[in-house]
């Protein structure tokens, strides 16, 4: 059995079953309301998990290298992080598409071959998670510095107002 075939055949319900691996990350009233409607407009968190996921999966199934999966990995690692998540939570996705596609294999292949026939594939997801960590981290710091220069300007526009700040820092 060919593995990528196997991943291409049935990516649509790998992906479900990927989507819902983050859904479940969300206490159950945001999980309900992501997991609900598809419109992009009703919907734009779930929407951008349902469409990124897809993307990332039909490429590494197609045996794409992971930095091609950049674009769709940030569009969901910026979400999680402005939504506050801790790094492991917020990455927690990653790994568990092996988990996804150990048990789907497993059902197709039989539980003899399904180890030998995922070790390139679980270096592939290894390789996503470390990429992912790295996204997630950067977006983290542009959050932390924009909170730090909105925080400056806040503290400087006070100084002013309170005449605390000399004539030359005011113009330099």
């Amino acid at each position: 059995m060919d593995l990528s075939k196997f991943l291409v055949d049935n990516h649509r319900g790998i992906s479900a079953q990927w989507v819902e691996a983050i859904i479940q990350t969300y206490p159950s009233e945001g999980a309900k309301f992501f997991s609900g409607s598809a419109n992009q407009f009703a919907n734009p968190v779930g929407h951008t998990f349902r469409n990124n996921i897809e993307k990332m999966f039909l490429n590494l199934a197609k045996g794409a290298d992971v930095a091609e999966c950049t674009k769709e990995l940030d569009g969901i690692l910026r979400i999680r992080a402005v939504q506050g998540f801790s790094p492991s939570v917020a990455l927690c996705f990653v790994p568990a598409l092996k988990e996804i596609v150990h048990r789907e294999l497993e059902k197709a292949a039989g539980p003899d071959v399904v180890d030998a026939m995922l070790r390139d594939w679980n270096l592939t997801v290894d390789r996503l998670t470390m990429l992912g960590f790295d996204l997630y981290m950067n977006c983290r710091e542009v959050l932390w510095q924009q909170k730090a220069n909105q925080l400056y300007s806040r503290t400087h526009k006070l100084l002013e107002k309170a005449n605390l700040l000399k004539d030359e820092e005011i113009t330099g």
